[in-house]
C-alpha cells in the first residue's frame, strides 16, 4: 500500500516487516516520507518509487518492526543509578553486586567521599539472589556508615532497608516508635528495629534524599540513550522524584533533547500524600488526560495501592507459599480504592494504580465496576488501566475484559525472578503475568519494563514468550507463555491504545508515525530462547535516525 509522493526519502527492502497490522501481514518493504509511513509492501513495489535522493537501506533479510512501547518506564529514577561512587543513587542490581558482602563493602567505600550527614542512596539489590540470602541488617549499615544516613533500596522499589541515622528523620529511635505509622511498615521483630520501612512510609523517608534538577536532566538523558538502544520509540512516564520532575520531562521533549515519545503520568514515587497533591491540583484545574502533542502527553492519574513481587509485599488474597507469615501491603484500602476511581473517573481521566497481588487488584476492579454500572461506555471510552496487574484469576480477567481495562504487565520480570516467583506464589503462578489469558479475553494489555526494575526491550519480550527464569536456569511455569506475535503486539499497538494514540503509532502502515527499528535477525526465525541475544541494529523516530548500532565488517 503506498501514498502520495514524489519520492520516498528513506526505504527498507528485502527485509522480514511485521506490520502488526489487524492481519499480522508481514511484508518486504517499507518507505518514509518526512515523519510518515508512505508506503508498505513488496521489494518490486518499492523499485518504483525511487529516486536519487531516497536513502536506501538493505535489511538483508533483518526484522523491521514498530518501535517498542514500554508502557511504564521512569526515565529519571532509572537514569539515576550508576556506578561510579559519586552516582545519584548506586546500582546495587545483580549484575554489578552479587552478595550483601560486596554491597556492605561498597557503603564503606561511599563513607570515604561523603560528608557526614550526607544520605548514601542505592537501589537494586535482591536479597534471594545473594549468596547471604538475605537483606542487610541495621546493625551492618550502621557499622558501614555510622555518620551517614543509607537508603538501601530493594530492586522493586517498595522494601527499603535504612539505618539509624536515616530512621531518625522519622522520629524513629526504639521499637516502640514504630506506632507513629501503619502497622508494619516500620518493622520490629523481637522487640528490636530490624531497619526494614515499608510502603508509603518508606516513600515518605525516601523524600529527605534530595536530588537536584540538574542531576535529574542528566539522568533523564542517560536514559534516552539506553532507549534508543533497547529500540524503545515511546514511554509511559509512570512517576518521578517530585513536582520539578514534570518540568524537566516535558522541556526535555519540547526542545527536542528527548526525542523518545512520553506519556506522563500524575504521580510521584515519593508516596501517597505527594501523589494524591499532585493529582488534585490537575482535576481541580479542570484538565484531562492526553493534554500535549505527539512527543509529549499528560497521561492517567495514578496512585499506589500495594507493595511489590520480587520482595514480595504485594496484597494478595492468600499468604505466600514460602512464608505465610510475611506481611502483604496494602496502602489503599477497599472502600477509598473505589472512591477515588470515581473522583478521577467523573473528572473524565483516565485512572491507573500500581496493583499486584490479586487483593490490590480487586480492589481496582470492584472500583472501575461502580462507576461502570453508572456509566459504562464513558468508563470503555477513558480505557482505564492497572500498572503490573501481576497476579489474577480468570474471573478479575474477565470483569476487567467488559469494561475495557488496559492493564500494562511486565511478565518480563520472569526472566529475572521466575524461580521466586515459583516459591513465592506457588500455584498461583499459573495467572502471574497473565498474558495469553487476558489477550483470549479480549484485553489490550501492553507490556513494560518498570525500569530500573525489570528488563526492558527485547527482553521483556523474551520473558514474555518463554518464560524462563535466566538467572537461575530454571524453566517457570508456561501456562501464560504468548507467540512472539501476540508479545510484540503487546509492546507496540496495545501500548499505543492504552495512550490513546493506536491511530498514529504502535504498528507499520501507511499514514502512521515512522517509528520503527531494525533487528540484528529475523526475530521470528530464530530460536524463540534467543530473542534476548538480538541487538537493535536501528531506532527510528518521526522518520529520523537516532540510533544505529556499529556492526562489525
Amino acid at each position: 500500500m503506498s501514498s502520495d509522493h514524489s519520492y520516498l526519502d528513506i526505504a527498507f527492502r528485502n527485509g522480514s516487516v511485521i506490520t502488526v497490522n489487524a492481519n499480522d501481514d508481514e511484508a518486504q518493504a517499507v518507505g518514509v516520507k518526512g515523519n510518515k509511513i508512505a508506503f508498505v509492501g513488496s521489494n518490486e513495489a518499492l523499485h518504483e518509487l525511487l529516486d536519487l535522493h531516497t536513502k536506501v537501506y538493505d535489511l538483508d533479510g533483518r526484522t523491521l518492526m514498530p518501535g517498542i512501547n514500554d508502557s511504564h518506564f521512569h526515565p529519571i529514577l532509572n537514569g539515576m543509578l550508576g556506578t561510579e561512587l559519586d552516582s545519584a543513587i548506586l546500582d546495587t542490581t545483580p549484575k554489578h553486586y552479587s552478595s550483601l558482602a560486596a554491597m556492605l563493602e561498597l557503603i564503606r567505600q561511599i563513607v570515604k567521599i561523603k560528608k557526614p550527614g550526607q544520605w548514601i542512596s542505592m537501589m537494586g539489590y535482591e536479597p534471594l539472589l545473594f549468596p547471604e540470602g538475605r537483606h542487610p541488617t541495621l546493625e551492618e549499615l550502621d557499622a558501614a556508615a555510622p555518620n551517614n544516613p543509607v537508603h538501601c533500596m530493594h530492586g522493586g522499589g517498595h522494601i527499603c532497608m535504612y539505618n539509624s541515622k536515616a530512621l531518625e528523620y522519622l522520629g524513629v529511635y526504639s521499637p516502640s516508635d514504630a506506632v507513629k505509622y501503619p502497622a508494619d511498615e516500620v518493622e520490629v521483630c523481637a522487640g528490636k528495629l530490624t531497619g526494614m520501612v515499608r510502603g508509603h512510609t518508606h516513600f515518605g523517608l525516601w523524600r529527605q534524599v534530595d536530588y537536584t534538577e540538574e542531576q535529574q536532566k542528566r539522568a533523564a538523558m542517560k536514559s534516552h540513550k539506553q532507549l534508543l538502544e533497547a529500540g524503545i520509540t515511546s514511554v509511559g512516564d509512570m512517576g518521578e522524584c517530585d513536582k520539578s520532575s514534570y518540568h524537566i520531562m516535558q522541556k526535555l521533549c519540547r526542545d527536542g533533547e528527548f526525542k523518545v515519545r512520553v506519556y506522563m503520568a500524575l504521580h510521584s514515587i515519593f508516596g501517597k500524600s505527594y501523589s494524591l497533591a499532585d493529582n488534585q491540583h490537575w482535576l481541580d484545574l479542570g484538565f484531562m488526560t492526553g493534554l500535549g502533542d505527539e512527543h509529549f502527553r499528560v497521561g492517567p492519574c495514578k496512585f499506589m495501592i500495594d507493595g511489590g513481587s520480587g520482595g514480595p509485599s504485594c496484597a494478595t488474597r492468600e499468604p505466600y507459599s514460602h512464608d505465610p507469615s510475611m506481611v502483604r501491603e496494602r496502602g489503599w484500602e477497599r472502600d477509598e480504592t473505589a472512591r477515588y476511581i470515581k473522583t478521577i473517573n467523573d473528572a473524565e481521566c483516565q485512572v491507573t494504580a500500581h496493583a499486584i497481588g490479586d487483593l490490590a487488584i480487586e480492589f481496582m476492579v470492584e472500583g472501575y465496576e461502580k462507576v461502570f454500572a453508572e456509566n459504562p461506555e464513558k468508563v470503555r471510552h477513558l480505557r482505564h488501566r492497572i500498572e503490573h496487574c501481576t497476579i489474577v484469576d480468570q474471573d478479575l480477567i474477565d470483569r476487567m475484559a467488559r469494561m475495557n481495562i488496559c492493564p500494562s504487565v511486565n511478565a518480563g520480570l520472569v526472566a529475572m525472578l521466575g524461580e521466586n516467583f515459583t516459591k513465592f506464589y506457588g500455584q498461583r503462578n499459573r495467572y502471574l503475568g497473565a498474558l495469553k489469558s487476558m489477550l483470549k479475553a479480549g484485553i489490550k494489555c501492553s507490556l513494560h519494563s518498570d525500569a530500573p526494575s525489570g528488563p526492558v526491550g527485547l527482553k521483556c519480550i523474551d520473558g514474555c514468550v518463554n518464560r524462563y527464569d535466566k538467572i537461575k536456569n530454571v524453566q517457570c511455569d508456561r501456562t501464560q507463555a504468548v507467540t512472539v506475535l501476540e508479545a510484540i503486539r503487546c509492546a507496540t499497538l496495545n501500548g499505543a491504545y492504552g495512550s490513546f494514540e493506536e491511530k498514529i503509532k504502535g504498528s507499520i502502515e501507511v499514514g502512521k508515525l515512522a517509528d520503527m527499528i531494525v533487528l540484528s535477525d529475523n526475530i521470528l526465525k530464530i530460536d524463540p530462547m534467543n530473542i534476548a541475544d538480538l541487538n537493535v541494529d536501528l531506532t527510528m523516530i518521526d522518520g529520523i535516525v537516532e540510533y544505529e548500532r556499529r556492526r562489525e565488517g
